[in-house]
């Protein structure tokens, strides 16, 4: 029986795909930064402002947001394997059949 990798150390964001460590979610959330990003940069257009200060704020808007998603799917991670870590240490601490621990 195979379980999920999990990693021992955090893997570095890359500010494009960080939203694929939240699992399947990852591909909905992903068009949406993509989106938000894209709908910032329009706002800061239709208020006067110029074409760099419209890309900076969509700029801004996609790694703020994509951090974001890269802590919670960090967070996601440790979570699991603290709880694969957990039931195998209850599984290790179990009393045997004579009622002693091993």
């Amino acid at each position: 029986m195979s379980a999920p990798l999990l990693a021992d150390v955090a893997p570095p964001p890359t500010l494009l795909l960080d939203s694929l460590h939240l699992g399947w979610a990852g591909l909905l959330v992903l068009p949406g930064i993509v989106a938000l990003a894209v709908f910032a940069g329009r706002a800061v257009r239709r208020r006067g402002r110029g074409r760099g200060a419209a890309i900076a704020a969509g700029v801004a808007v996609f790694v703020a947001l994509d951090l974001v998603a890269y802590f919670v799917g960090l967070e996601l991670m440790f979570a699991a394997k603290r709880e694969r870590l957990e039931l195998r240490a209850g599984e290790l601490l179990e009393p045997g059949p004579s009622g002693q621990a091993p």
